[in-house]
């Protein structure tokens, strides 16, 4: 298996045709389709399904589509590493944060990258789970800095705990329950979340279930932090979130902290990676500012 093999296959993919595989990389259709039979002869598997209509790929070739698009996310790091120790062109870092993150150390951190790679390619993705796991699979993420619940922490990643994070239930400034102190008259509000597997919503949402407490039955399902906070700040909805947003402006103005005498489950802010792949030399150095920020404003986000 070569690379000039997994390019022909990743093209394949994309473009859905033979024909438009050796448009996309400029060569024959004869090329291409040698390319492929190699791939099946090679892993003595069918790839695809041949018909007038184009392609399909069979279950083999849907598995090797993932692993191709990691390899060839790994040689390209390894072209960028080298390059950058070369003193050539500089490389290129993705990394998917938490809303808790962007809104307090993010600037600091870009700050400090800049300062030692000021010609690094940066790409910035939300940090939300369904985006963050795929993206990791397919090299299309260097790294997360999030907290996602235990059960989306599979086998094939790795999560590095960093912070604990203290969570509060958020309403606007003047919220007719602003004052309340227990769990039961929030019960009948309608709630902000963001529901998908991974999620800290979820994941309280289950651990309320296994204590025995009672959950909201009117949920709004909202898949942003932009969506969710703006709702919560114009509306009487009730939003779960970090307590440390307390201590960021101009957010901690715009809302109120439900005085709840129990506390809800808590997360862990971390560093999320696909196991056995090594970042770059460019994705490690943030990753590293990203864990000396949080080592320095630990207490600033853990509660505000």
């Amino acid at each position: 298996m070569k690379d000039h093999h997994l390019k022909a296959w990743l093209s394949l993919v994309d473009t859905g045709s033979i024909r438009g595989a050796a448009r996309s990389l400029h060569l024959s259709q004869a090329a291409i389709t040698k390319a492929i039979r190699e791939l099946e002869q090679d892993l003595d598997a069918p790839l695809v399904v041949r018909s007038s209509r184009g392609v399909t790929l069979t279950e083999c070739g849907r598995q090797l589509t993932l692993r191709a698009r990691l390899a060839q996310a790994q040689l390209a790091l390894a072209r960028q590493d080298i390059r950058q120790l070369q003193g050539g062109k500089q490389a290129h870092v993705s990394v998917a944060v938490t809303p808790m993150v962007f809104l307090s150390l993010l600037p600091d951190v870009i700050r400090a990258f800049r300062q030692r790679m000021p010609l690094a390619e940066l790409t910035l993705e939300e940090g939300m789970m369904p985006l963050v796991l795929p993206a990791l699979r397919d090299g299309t993420v260097d790294f997360a800095v999030a907290g996602p619940g235990p059960q989306a922490i599979g086998s094939e990643f790795v999560f590095e705990p960093l912070q604990t994070l203290e969570i509060m239930v958020a309403c606007r400034r003047g919220h007719p329950l602003e004052h309340a102190t227990e769990w039961e008259q929030l019960l009948d509000c309608e709630w902000l979340m963001h529901l998908s597997p991974g999620s800290h919503h979820t994941y309280m949402l289950d651990q309320l279930r296994e204590a025995g407490i009672p959950v909201p039955a009117r949920i709004i399902k909202a898949n942003t932090f932009g969506v969710s906070w703006n709702l919560m700040t114009r509306s009487d909805t009730l939003l779960s979130c970090p307590a440390g947003l307390l201590g960021v402006e101009p957010y901690a103005q715009q809302v109120s902290r439900v005085p709840l005498r129990m506390p809800l489950p808590a997360i862990t802010l971390g560093i999320l990676t696909l196991r056995d792949t090594p970042l770059s030399l460019a994705a490690e150095t943030m990753a590293e500012l990203f864990r000396r920020e949080i080592a320095v404003n630990g207490k600033k986000l853990a509660a505000g």
